[in-house]
């Protein structure tokens, strides 16, 4: 029997449908309320160091799970207090604890410019004097020779930070409300994947009644496996980093190096073992065509078409022996990968507009067909919403002023740039991607590496313009928040009442321990053993972007072949063209391109979540049990981890800032 060929929309829609398991509600009541907001505010501000110093330890930030914890905290409360907690009142203090815990991470590239200032990499590369001073101080500032950002030599970054916040919520708001409307109401799009992050409040809501349910006993099991987890992972190098100068890690942060190991067979090959094994819960709920493929394809990457075909036709030249994963990543990048990357990127997009074109027409007559009209922009009662025109005014006034801000900040850059991304590009790109979010509860495509072609055809060859946000953002992704607001019955009016709100204490609070953490020591250094991995290749990556367009003869440009680019791009539709006529699904095509070049070490983990759900829990609870299961079991994991990382990260917080001298 010939295989039935499924368009992407079928498919997707099919794979989120096994979560979707609660129906939505059509009353809607506010989840702001004092309790939440001060509940909200006491945990964030409370993990909001641990999540920043976990993100230093381990590259985990522990924010997804703070919101897990307080509403822990808030359900117990109210179960001995003999009340109840509504889903719309724990769905608001998942987003408000979130952004609290989150609020100190947006300070991360204040740190990382005051290190990357004063690298060689800067120096060598003659940038380091050439930095902005909207961005950082000058290399020779006391601000970072004090490790402090309460100094006046902060005020023009962190000014222009606040700034640029305040305009991006404005416009993030009022943009993607008016887009909802569109999508949601007007066109009555389904959002697939909206049900299962209203899962979560449900999920603790219930258990405020007299009777406890599956999700909260899956719950608690996924909790108390992140607590010996995190234990292991976290808890051990946090507690030991107290006592001795280099912490003592079970497990390797973050991974193992096996890459020295293997060269002797597979010169130019990469092989680090991720030792996040939390990813097994992402393997858990990812479709395994995508997991199974992915890590099959960055196989025979590393141990067959590395070293066996481009190393042997000197295509990968820089390679020697003896470096470790980061040395051979970036030279086998330059000699191809980067190229070869490039051109798949842009076959990614073409796919991704091949396929969402005909199916967002399909969608929309099957719709019609259904119904026999679209719907109306006459809201539901009591939702809470504002006039479509007024929200427009908004994120005109939003984008206005920050187009003028930016052209402030780069006089010379062409202004014609800034105003067709601003009011030609962001409004176009921001609907489809809402309608594909709509449709398949994701971004179906992007256009790659827009920045770097703007700057090439403005012929604008100054380095500040690499250190400017750009006015070509996308609003669509933000459009599944509204759905799930709607879906758990939280009012608009309640939900924007809370960020504006918390946003003023965040911001300032997030300074202030930002300041506190970097005082305690030098970053990156022995204390915080992924930055001290990671910064430096991160460094040589920024320099040589940052200078790639520099008398059009940098050693990026030069880096970047024509031939390797059409191959990517090329063979990359290729396969998809393959796929097409065998009439596999776009799962298939997605892990294969997606593995061409990765690490196989890096996707272990996933890999093994994949099989383990795959051929014992599905076997174990039937599919359907077991689809129900996982979104929950993954929170409750998330929560543990975040409970033993955040209390061991405070007695370290606590023991380092009591022995922290004066000189």
């Amino acid at each position: 029997m010939a295989r039935e060929r499924i368009s992407q929309a079928d498919e997707w829609q099919a794979w989120a449908q096994r979560y979707d398991i609660d129906g939505g509600i059509r009353t809607f009541e506010s989840g702001l309320t004092l309790k939440v907001f001060l509940g909200a505010l006491f945990v964030g501000l409370l993990m909001m160091p641990g999540s920043i110093y976990l993100s230093y330890v381990s590259g985990q930030s522990g924010a997804g799970a703070a919101p897990w914890v307080a509403v822990i905290l808030f359900t117990e409360l109210a179960r001995r207090s003999f009340t109840t907690a509504r889903r719309q009142e724990l769905y608001m203090l998942l987003g408000l604890t979130g952004a609290a815990v989150g609020s100190g991470l947006q300070y991360r590239g204040f740190i990382w410019y005051a290190y990357f200032i004063n690298t060689p990499q800067a120096e060598s590369y003659e940038i380091a004097d050439k930095i902005p001073f909207w961005v950082a101080p000058a290399r020779d500032s006391i601000a970072i020779a004090e490790r402090s950002l309460l100094h006046m030599d902060w005020f023009w970054p962190i000014a222009i930070f606040l700034i640029m916040k305040l305009l991006g919520t404005i416009r993030g708001i009022s943009a993607g409300y008016i887009l909802f409307r569109l999508t949601a109401d007007l066109e009555r799009l389904p959002y697939p994947l909206a049900p299962i992050d209203a899962q979560g409040a449900t999920a603790l809501a219930e258990t405020t009644g007299r009777t406890e349910t599956w999700r909260w006993r899956v719950f608690s099991i996924g909790s108390m496996a992140g607590l010996i987890w995190g234990f292991i992972y976290v808890g051990v190098p946090s507690l030991t980093g107290v006592m001795m100068t280099k912490p003592i890690e079970i497990l390797k942060i973050p991974f193992i190096d096996f890459t020295q190991s293997i060269e002797g067979f597979a010169p130019t090959g990469v092989f680090a073992l991720s030792t996040d094994f939390g990813q097994m819960l992402v393997g858990f709920v990812m479709p395994f065509p995508i997991i199974i493929s992915e890590f099959i394809t960055a196989m025979l990457t590393q141990f067959v078409l590395n070293p066996q075909i481009l190393y042997r036709f000197e295509i990968l030249h820089q390679w020697k022996a003896g470096l470790d994963v980061r040395g051979v990543g970036l030279f086998n990048s330059l000699d191809f990968w980067l190229s070869y990357g490039m051109g798949k990127s842009f076959s990614f997009a073409i796919v991704g507009m091949a396929a969402s074109i005909p199916m967002l027409i399909k969608f929309r007559k099957s719709q019609s067909q259904k119904t026999g009209q679209r719907g109306s922009l006459q809201p539901p009662p009591g939702r809470g919403d504002f006039p479509i025109w007024l929200m427009g005014l908004l994120w005109l006034f939003g984008m206005g002023t920050f187009v003028w801000l930016v052209h402030w900040m780069v006089p010379n850059f062409p202004l014609a740039f800034l105003l067709g991304f601003a009011f030609l590009y962001t409004p176009l790109n921001s609907y489809i991607t809402a309608r594909t979010f709509g449709i398949l509860g994701r971004d179906l495509f992007e256009i790659p590496y827009i920045h770097e072609t703007t700057f090439i055809l403005s012929r604008y060859e100054e380095i500040d313009i690499w250190f400017v946000p750009l006015p070509d953002e996308d609003y669509g992704r933000g459009t599944q928040g509204w759905r799930v607001l709607e879906l758990t019955g939280t009012t608009f009016t309640s939900n924007i009442a809370a960020q504006l709100l918390i946003m003023p204490i965040l911001l300032v609070s997030g300074i202030v321990v930002y300041h506190f953490i970097w005082k305690i020591a030098p970053i990156p250094s022995s204390q915080y053993p992924y930055v001290q991995t990671w910064w430096p290749i991160h460094a040589t990556n920024e320099a040589l972007w940052k200078t790639s367009l520099r008398d059009g003869n940098s050693q990026m440009l030069q880096a970047i072949r024509g031939d390797y680019v059409a191959a990517g791009f090329s063979s990359t539709l290729a396969l998809y063209g393959l796929l097409w006529v065998v009439k596999l699904p776009s799962m298939w095509f997605y892990g294969i391109a997606g593995g061409i070049g990765g690490d196989p070490g890096m996707m272990m983990p996933r890999l093994l979540g994949a099989v383990i759900g795959r051929f014992y829990m599905i076997k174990r609870f039937g599919l359907k049990r077991w689809f129900m299961f996982n979104p929950v079991l993954a929170a409750g994991f998330a929560c543990g981890v975040g409970l033993i990382g955040m209390g061991t990260v405070a007695i370290a917080l606590v023991s380092k800032a009591v022995i922290v001298k004066p000189f």
